[in-house]
């Protein structure tokens, strides 16, 4: 932690898009940083997710550079995908090996280029098993929502990702456009970066921090999200959801639907 800001800022990318004949620009950009997690180890069921939920927007220019009203935008083949990355590198962090099929110390994490993986192989009858370092949903589709402004934007709500290692992380986000017939290619659009955040073991986690005013106006506007009252009490519901969660540092006790 020493020595390492956390709060970074953090400029979207984009790229221009000619859409049934208009050049329109997309520019993605970080509406709610991850702040810490609970790590939540290689079980399959056990969920701790990243506090607050990260939250990206989306905005749009026209081929005049003016921004478009978010309601006047066809957004229904819009999606972002996350990933997991190092704090301060371009070190892909996605994956990693599950140290209960280790046979012997090989590093930790995988990287995806083929190099990586032939100088981290190991001689032995039992592969290391990769899996998912980041789990949960890790696509969100575009949500038309309020903020707590009460101002009209695009929305991708990542509200149940999941890191199984502790450690600084940070996660790279990226725009994409369904293919359709008219334009059957598919690009990375814009990209947005998170701040570094950090997952914690359990016993050095400090807790769930207070939920955002902009986590608390999506909930009013049904979106399924777990709502605290503060840091250290118990967890309550959002309208939208008549289930209760009495674990602060468990999973979530609804999923956006």
């Amino acid at each position: 932690m020493a020595g390492l800001p956390l709060n970074l800022p953090v400029l979207p990318t984009y790229v221009q898009h000619r859409t049934e004949g208009r050049l329109q620009k997309y520019e993605l950009e970080m509406a709610q940083h991850p702040i810490r997690a609970r790590m939540c180890g290689f079980g399959e069921k056990d969920r701790r997710p990243l506090d607050p939920p990260p939250v990206v927007r989306l905005r749009v220019r026209d081929d005049r550079g003016e921004f478009i009203h978010s309601e006047d935008v066809e957004m229904w083949r819009f999606v972002v995908s996350a990933t997991l990355w190092a704090p301060h590198s371009d070190n892909d962090r996605s994956i990693v090996i599950n140290p209960n099929t280790l046979p012997s110390s090989v590093p930790m994490y995988q990287s995806t280029t083929s190099s990586s993986a032939a100088a981290a192989s190991v001689m032995s009858l039992s592969e290391p098993v990769k899996v998912r370092n980041l789990v949960g949903t890790t696509v969100s589709n575009a949500y038309l929502l309020k903020d707590h402004n009460d101002q009209l934007n695009i929305f991708f709500i990542f509200h149940d990702l999941s890191v199984r290692t502790e450690g600084q992380f940070r996660l790279k986000f990226q725009f994409t456009i369904i293919p359709s017939e008219e334009d059957p290619r598919a690009f990375v659009e814009s990209v947005a970066w998170s701040s570094v955040f950090e997952v914690y073991s359990a016993k050095t986690f400090p807790g769930m921090t207070d939920s955002t005013e902009l986590s608390k106006a999506f909930a009013t506007q049904g979106i399924k999200i777990t709502i605290r009252k503060n840091s250290r009490g118990r967890a309550y519901p959002s309208r939208a959801d008549g289930d209760d969660d009495d674990d602060e540092d468990g999973p979530p006790s609804a999923a956006i639907r």
